[in-house]
């Protein structure tokens, strides 16, 4: 892991694709760092063009689990909650942490400042609790009915490098519904940030899915996107970071769904 400054960034950070890359690594995944420079939370606003890149390893990885899985002998299911697994454990469940805090908030608060309030709670209520059982259900179910396993693979790429740049948009459209939250303190990106992430999420869904699937695949990722940051804006009036992370779980969602769908 990196020290951080959480005033301002040290020399070492310059930016550019490679410090950037180490930069989200850290923010989005619980692999294993030494990095050789300092930076702050503001780092994000143009690290996050590395989003989708951090995605494609952890659905790289998620998606070697659920083969290795099933080369072992393992049914589809096992395989499937395996693979799911594999994720949470990368990513240190950071987003299930964070559709998890949004449901009970959303669920839970009477008002703006409630909702916030219980965002911010450690606790586990069981909004969160209903919210996490029926996505983990939702995404095994789906993993198990593709036909074959290198589809599997395929889509559990797709999804997980698409849906993190759903989080660069995130931050790019939305005000952040706090002064102390990490969407204040990281900052907007410009906007060939998401234009660049944007890019990688088109190319990497069109590479790996193909052109039908892959657009199919992204769109369906946009609208769970969308759904999520219009409840976000009505409830709390903007993202935070709780928010950005529930975009990447719904997106994540609504593709896998969207790519059963096509494929199946």
């Amino acid at each position: 892991m990196t020290d951080t400054d959480t005033n301002t960034q040290q020399p070492g950070y310059k930016g550019g694709w490679i410090q950037e890359f180490l930069v989200a690594l850290v923010f989005l995944t619980r692999l294993p760092m030494q990095l050789n420079f300092s930076f702050d939370i503001s780092a994000l606003k143009s690290a996050c063009r590395a989003f989708p890149l951090i995605g494609l390893i952890v659905g790289g990885l998620s998606g070697t689990v659920f083969l290795l899985s099933v080369i072992a002998g393992f049914p589809e299911v096992i395989a499937a909650l395996l693979a799911i697994g594999a994720q949470i454990l990368i990513t240190g469940a950071l987003h299930e942490d964070a559709i998890g805090d949004i449901a009970d908030g959303f669920g839970g608060g009477t008002n703006r400042e409630k909702k916030l309030e219980i965002m911010k709670d450690s606790r586990v209520g069981t909004y969160a609790v209903v919210i996490l059982v029926l996505i983990v259900l939702l995404k095994a179910a789906s993993l198990t009915s593709f036909p074959d396993p290198v589809t599997v693979f395929s889509v559990l790429v797709v999804c997980a490098a698409t849906s993190r740049g759903m989080m660069g948009w995130g931050l790019f459209l939305m005000q952040p519904a706090r002064e102390d939250g990490l969407g204040k303190q990281s900052g907007k990106p410009e906007l060939i940030t998401v234009l660049w992430l944007t890019i990688l999420s088109v190319v990497i869904a069109v590479l790996v899915l193909g052109p039908y699937v892959g657009a199919v695949a992204l769109l369906a990722g946009m609208v769970g996107a969308a759904i999520t940051g219009l409840v976000a804006q009505r409830q709390v009036g903007g993202q935070t970071g709780d928010v950005l992370g529930g975009i990447q779980q719904v997106s994540e969602l609504f593709s896998i769904l969207a790519c059963l769908l096509v494929l199946a």
